[in-house]
């Protein structure tokens, strides 16, 4: 009669043990969720960052190249380096030279 009893407090006892492994493996994983979550808000920063300078750099671009290709006009060095580069600037009538 004491066999079954010892097996149920056994067994009840495996069980509290286990639970109280998983509540604390629970609570590690949210914690490393946690962590995790703001490294991705930190690299989400960076790529908006890297986002904003890549339009930046594309809005001063055309008009570097576009003060580049004036002086260029007056500027055979400007021109010679400008064409090193796959830009080659020509004027149309009536408009200001674009590089090419």
């Amino acid at each position: 009669m004491k066999v079954p009893f010892y097996i149920s407090v056994g067994a009840s006892a495996l069980c509290l043990i286990l639970s109280i492994v998983v509540f604390a493996v629970g609570l590690s994983n949210q914690t490393l969720q946690t962590e995790v979550q703001k490294q991705q808000q930190a690299i989400q920063a960076q790529q908006a960052e890297i986002d904003n300078a890549g339009r930046l750099s594309q809005t001063f671009e055309q008009g570097v190249l576009k003060d580049m290709a004036n002086a260029s006009l007056k500027n055979e060095k400007m021109k010679a380096l400008l064409s090193k580069y796959g830009y080659n600037v020509q004027v149309a009538p009536g408009n200001t030279p674009a590089p090419k």
